[in-house]
């Protein structure tokens, strides 16, 4: 597994990333840190009633919900890696997401890649999404761990269907690695890598913060996961409102303020 540190080179993360569209951030959230995260994340659970049947609590929009939600936008263990990957005109593809995957649960999604629906655009995928995925709780092989196939992002292809089970549970693929690690952990992973959910099989939840990042000149992830104008409005940091959406996608690098990261 592509295990690095706050103190690991950007550029050797960034070539893992390009190489194998994945790395696990060990300690990219201090202890502090994923304990401030924590209350707020409870806070959120408390407000959110459990549908019947649920495999997972998600809660979309994350960030504006909590100022502490807020700080993962540009948190600066795992931003300056998304900005090295994405480049100058590095966006929020959405308002975040908190994914709370219960206890004893199935898989809630099979292998697949994000963007395998975009049937016109050619293979291998030259565009994709960021997701930085932090931890908020210890990530082991019985609570559900993010799947994924390393270097798949390079692919000519889709994923396949073969590779899911009739009831739509993921089959075992041989190379797949679950990533496992501990609270505080960051993975950041290319949105075109092929992927799975994977079953939680212990007595303990995942408790995770979904951050994903795009081009300017991308849409975002709409149907209530996209960012509000009220919090775009209110961010005052010049990075934060480019990340936001308050730069012109149409302009050269020099007019977008992450590009000096």
């Amino acid at each position: 597994m592509n295990r690095v540190t706050p103190k690991t080179p950007r550029d050797e993360i960034v070539a893992l990333i390009r190489r194998d569209g994945y790395v696990l951030m060990e300690d990219a959230l201090t202890s502090s840190q994923v304990a401030t995260l924590s209350i707020a994340y409870d806070a959120q659970l408390a407000r959110t009633p459990l549908a019947p049947g649920a495999t997972r609590v998600e809660t979309p929009r994350i960030l504006e919900r909590d100022p502490a939600f807020e700080t993962l936008m540009d948190l600066p263990t795992t931003f300056p890696i998304a900005r090295a990957v994405i480049g100058a005109d590095i966006e929020l593809a959405s308002g975040g997401e908190l994914d709370h995957k219960l206890p004893r649960t199935p898989a809630y999604i099979s292998w697949h890649n994000d963007f395998q629906w975009m049937t016109d655009i050619p293979y291998p995928r030259q565009n994709f999404w960021l997701r930085c995925t932090y931890f908020l709780s210890d990530v082991r092989e019985d609570t559900g761990p993010f799947t994924l196939l390393p270097g798949t992002h390079r692919n000519d292809r889709a994923c396949p269907p073969e590779m899911n089970e009739a009831n739509g549970q993921p089959k075992f693929i041989p190379g797949q690695i679950g990533v496992t690690g501990p609270a505080g952990s960051c993975l950041i992973n290319n949105t075109e890598i092929w992927h799975t959910n994977s079953p939680l099989t212990g007595d303990l939840p995942r408790r995770l913060i979904m951050i994903l990042y795009k081009h300017a000149w991308m849409k975002q992830w709409e149907q209530g996961y996209e960012i509000t104008p009220e919090f775009a409005d209110r961010q005052t940091d010049p990075v934060r409102r480019q990340l936001t959406g308050g730069v012109a996608w149409h302009q050269d690098r020099s007019h977008f303020p992450a590009a000096e990261i």
